[in-house]
This record gives C-alpha cells, sequence and structure tokens, in this order.
C-alpha cells in the first residue's frame, strides 16, 4: 500500500485525487479542512429549515440595479461599459458564487431560486467580458487560476448589494456573484 502526502498536494492536485479515490476518507477529510481554511468552502447549517430563504434573499434585487441584454449591445452600452467596470474591479477579491438551476416567474420581471446550489466563496482573478454579437462571454479564474467561462444571454448588476446577476443562454437559472465586504 502507497502512503500519500496530502499535505504536500496543493487544492488543485487534491481534488482530482480525492475525485478519483472515493474511499479514502482521510483525503477527503483533507480536502474540506483545507477548503474550509483557505476560504473556498462556505457552510450552510443543514439542520436551519431557512437556508434557501436566508440564500434567496441575500440575492434578492434592490431598486438600485441595471440590467443588459447581451443581444442588444449597441441600445446598452452604457449599461455594458458600467457591468464591464464593476467586474474588472473584482479582481483578486473574494466573491461568493450563489448558482440555481432554475427559477420560478413571479411577475413581470420577478423571479425566485427553484432549484439552488449551495453557494461557493473563492477569491476571483482576472474577470473579463467577452462581448459577442449574441452572447457575452464571462470569463475568470479561481484562486487556484482554474479558468470558468459563463456564456450570457443577459447580465444585472445590483449596485446596492454588489451582486452581478449572469444569465446563461443554456438553462432557466442563474449565476450571481456576490462581493464580500471586507
Amino acid at each position: 500500500m502507497t502512503l500519500v502526502n496530502y499535505q504536500a498536494m496543493n487544492l488543485n492536485e487534491l481534488r482530482p485525487y480525492v475525485l478519483t479515490h472515493r474511499e479514502d476518507i482521510e483525503a477527503f477529510q483533507t480536502y474540506v479542512d483545507r477548503s474550509k481554511s483557505e476560504g473556498r468552502m462556505v457552510s450552510i447549517n443543514p439542520s436551519d429549515e431557512n437556508w434557501e430563504e436566508k440564500v434567496t434573499e441575500a440575492i434578492r434585487y434592490s431598486k438600485n440595479s441595471i440590467g443588459w441584454y447581451c443581444n442588444n449591445t449597441d441600445n446598452y452600452q452604457s449599461q455594458a461599459q458600467r457591468i464591464a467596470e464593476w467586474c474588472n474591479n473584482l479582481n483578486d477579491k473574494i466573491v461568493t458564487q450563489y448558482h440555481t438551476e432554475s427559477i420560478k416567474h413571479t411577475g413581470i420581471g420577478g423571479w425566485k431560486p427553484d432549484k439552488l446550489n449551495q453557494p461557493v466563496k473563492f477569491r476571483i482573478i482576472e474577470p473579463t467580458l467577452e462581448i459577442g454579437q449574441f452572447t457575452t462571454l464571462v470569463k475568470y479564474k479561481n484562486q487556484d487560476h482554474y479558468i470558468n467561462q459563463i456564456e450570457a444571454v443577459a447580465i444585472d448588476l445590483d449596485l446596492d448589494k454588489q451582486n452581478l446577476f449572469v444569465w446563461p443562454n443554456t438553462s432557466d437559472g442563474v449565476f450571481v456573484f456576490s462581493l464580500e465586504s471586507t
């Protein structure tokens, strides 16, 4: 039996090991502990019956928000510019990413999360918006420099709550990036 030195692995090395060695409980615990200590994992109390309501309230729009439909950038140039500037200012800051895979429509322009995943906290690196003809590619790296991208059909920015809503073209869901206050 080969002994694995988990402490010598960084999180980018440890994660694939844990995924391919699911029976290794010690590796999993090491990964969870290190992820928490580095601020990459947000804990939610599963016994709290209201955890979804708390997340829903955190990502609800305020009255001070701007929207941009990515297929009509010509008519939304000022909104696109403000959102791009805000996004660029996220570089090297801690954000919490909320993701709902589906939403329920609650009236004109209203929605609430239907299938909500647990939030993830991480340091965002080099966020950019690549504006195309019909969609915008939201690209960023996490603190492990893993590249992520979301092809968006619309992007909203809540200036009061410092939340960026990214509406992907592949689902009836939304990604919300919430800037953590320092």
